[in-house]
């Protein structure tokens, strides 16, 4: 550590003169630093916007294909026999049904035991088949419990589950199917001390297939949920219709109001961009500062571009005429009657607006266009933001850099200097005293 003496000898305080010029040296990186945050900033305006375009990209694709616009839905007019759920394949249609009898899987009782200790069973085996996988067989020893056959049974994976039923008196190994349907009935082989589940005396619950009339015609399934029957149409069977009771009747239409919240879904996010552009571009007044993008021309295409794409006419359709308007900022705003009078005037208007003329798929590439990652218009200003803050960053380096040397230097030059005139001061007042003494 250098010893430094700041005017002792000289009388000028050279400590706080040496930090006033190392001070102005660095005064260029404070104006750098500025630019530095003020970028860093304009860094963050343009993430933004990618996001909020991104997002308003993902709004449009869900709307460029005619299956996305053709909202469907079910209706019943009781809900105590099926469950109904729609997709884009079915059509609208009026359907009549009515359940015979729901499916059920089989349930078979073991006889008997005193027990569910070790040993209340010899040894012996059972071989489970049926259902889609292949037979499995368990066996055990005269020294295993119910419980413990029924956890291997369980752990094999067969095509019947297992579990200790007691009933006050005695215990007993019930086996239930995995899958219901006649089909899907397990079959037991059974070997050694048997449980007794081969004996068709100790089904409790035969499998049963579900039967149902659709339109007056018979249908009949192992499952009760059946999505083959009618086409874009999921049921789910629940109860059998009473004798005398009226069959369900099922209603599939179009589900415009679906329609109508995927379109404000997308309104909602295109105002997002349309809001940030706005935010950046608009004159009010007042003067923005150097950390905004007022004025850029990469923002000001954008604004431009989406205001001819939510403005201009495709397929022959407008969002005008679902009663979509554009204000002066450039927001869109949904008038929901209107746009309900449009569809019921005309189904079809969302799918040849968005899809046959094209609206969904043009605001998605246009979308891509200004926020794809790589070639990306924004992608390219924030490589250009981050070029310039790198360049500024290193700059304020070299300049800190330089004036700290220059600061240590002039230190040195004066603490040389005060060591030069403490030095002169010492020997003239030895000189001073030698002469007074030859005097």
């Amino acid at each position: 550590m250098s010893v430094t003496f700041s005017g002792l000898a000289s009388g000028i305080d050279s400590a706080a003169l040496v930090d006033q010029l190392v001070a102005a040296e660095s005064q260029p990186a404070k104006a750098l630093s500025t630019k530095v945050s003020n970028l860093t900033r304009q860094g963050s305006i343009v993430n933004d916007l990618v996001s909020k375009l991104r997002a308003l990209g993902d709004r449009s694709r869900g709307l460029d294909l005619a299956s996305e616009v053709r909202a469907l839905k079910i209706t019943r007019s009781d809900e105590g026999h099926v469950g109904a759920a729609v997709s884009a394949g079915a059509s609208p249609s009026v359907h009549s049904l009515r359940v015979v009898s729901t499916a059920r899987g089989q349930t078979v009782s073991s006889d008997p035991f005193t027990g569910d200790g070790p040993g209340v069973i010899g040894a012996g085996s059972v071989t489970i088949g049926g259902g889609d996988g292949d037979p499995v067989t368990i066996t055990w020893s005269d020294t295993d419990s119910l419980s413990a056959i029924a956890a291997r049974i369980n752990d094999a994976n067969a095509a019947a589950s297992a579990a200790v039923v007691f009933d006050g008196t005695h215990h007993r190994l019930v086996a239930t199917s995995r899958a219901t349907g006649t089909a899907a009935a397990p079959t037991f082989t059974e070997t050694g001390a048997a449980l007794g589940w081969s004996s068709p005396a100790n089904v409790t619950a035969a499998a049963r297939d579900a039967v149902f009339e659709l339109d007056g015609i018979t249908v009949v399934r192992g499952s009760n949920v059946v999505s083959d029957a009618l086409a874009g149409v999921t049921l789910t069977l629940t109860a059998a219709h009473a004798a005398g009771a009226p069959d369900t009747t099922l209603t599939v239409a179009a589900d415009h109001e679906a329609v109508r919240d995927k379109v404000k879904g997308l309104i909602d996010a295109y105002n997002l961009v349309a809001g940030a552009l706005d935010g950046q571009l608009r004159y009010t007044g007042t003067a923005k500062g150097s950390d905004t993008l007022f004025g850029d021309a990469t923002l000001r295409q954008l604004q431009g571009a989406l205001g001819r794409r939510v403005t201009d006419e495709h397929g022959g359709k407008t969002l005008g005429g679902l009663g979509i308007r554009v204000d002066t900022s450039g927001r869109l705003s949904l008038d929901a009657s209107r746009f309900d009078a449009a569809i019921a005037a005309d189904p079809a208007a969302v799918e040849r607006l968005f899809v046959d003329g094209g609206l969904g798929a043009g605001l998605a590439a246009l979308t891509d266009t200004y926020a794809r990652g790589g070639d990306g218009m924004l992608a390219a200003k924030t490589k250009a933001i981050d070029g310039r803050v790198a360049s500024h960053r290193k700059d304020i380096e070299r300049i800190e850099a330089a004036a700290a040397a220059a600061g240590d230097r002039l230190r040195a030059q004066f603490t040389a200097l005060e060591r030069a005139i403490s030095t002169m001061r010492t020997q003239t007042s030895q000189m001073l005293s030698i002469l007074g003494q030859a005097g």
